[in-house]
């Protein structure tokens, strides 16, 4: 139950931290996240590219909230 708790939390920060982009930053992050789609989806890495892809999106997504604290200084 902890576990689940904490996604939430981790879920709704994000979120909120998404909310907070800029234009011009979301649509750059939006730019970075349609190449490894496209990549994913055009390459021959099968399974493991696409994989690999999840993972490289989700980092993207946890790093939202230092971006908007690095432009906020």
């Amino acid at each position: 139950m902890l576990k689940e708790t904490t996604d939430n939390k981790d879920f709704e920060n994000t979120i909120d931290a998404v909310n907070r982009l800029t234009e011009d930053d979301a649509k750059s992050l939006l730019r970075l996240i349609y190449g490894f789609v496209n990549t994913a989806i055009t390459s021959n890495g099968g399974d493991k590219v696409k994989l690999e892809v999840v993972h490289k999106v989700s980092n993207i997504y946890k790093r939202i909230p230092d971006l908007n604290e690095l432009r906020n200084k």
